[in-house]
């Protein structure tokens, strides 16, 4: 588990997360976080906390990233089961939004992260080259413990606070 500090010129915002990833703040990776990721990536909005592989742009490096590392899975894994295989044609193809120009999310096909579920998701799905070759190989990091992590950015929080209310009182 991790959280999130949101701040902007006017407001705050703090969630506990399942770490980097959990860009939608429900406690777990699923397909709802790599669907958000595709969206600000395709609307081409500043890096901020969708900046997940830290090279501060906002790309598909980053759907990448989500895939491969964070979720240890391959491209054309709709359930995030953490293997691509047949299982996942079946779920995709039962939502029938295969080259309908119909908005699809990532249990739907859009592998590629254009927001449709066509050809082109099976080549980047095929690819990645994870097709039936069994879960990826995912190396353990530790996490820097949650605690330790809220209060670090407290503490930078209220330093900055005090920066400023210093500043202003001068």
């Amino acid at each position: 588990k991790g959280f999130n500090l949101e701040i902007t010129e006017h407001s705050l915002a703090f969630f506990v997360s399942a770490g980097p990833g959990d860009l939608n703040g429900n406690g777990s990776l699923g397909a709802e976080d790599i669907d958000l990721l595709s969206q600000k990536i395709r609307e081409g909005v500043r890096p901020g906390q969708f900046d997940l592989n830290g090279d501060r742009v906002l790309d598909l490096a980053d759907r990448d990233y989500w895939v491969n590392d964070l979720a240890g899975t391959y491209l054309g894994d709709a359930n995030l089961d953490g293997e691509f295989d047949s299982t996942d044609f079946v779920i995709v193809f039962q939502g029938g939004l295969f080259e309908t120009d119909s908005a699809a999310g990532w249990d739907q096909g859009d592998w590629d992260g254009d927001g449709l579920f066509n050809s082109s998701d099976f080549v980047a799905a095929f690819q990645d080259g994870g097709y039936e070759t069994g879960p990826r190989a995912v190396s353990v990091v530790p996490e820097p413990s949650t605690a330790g992590m809220f209060l670090l950015a407290m503490g930078s929080l209220l330093a900055g606070f005090r920066r400023r209310s210093a500043t202003a009182t001068v």
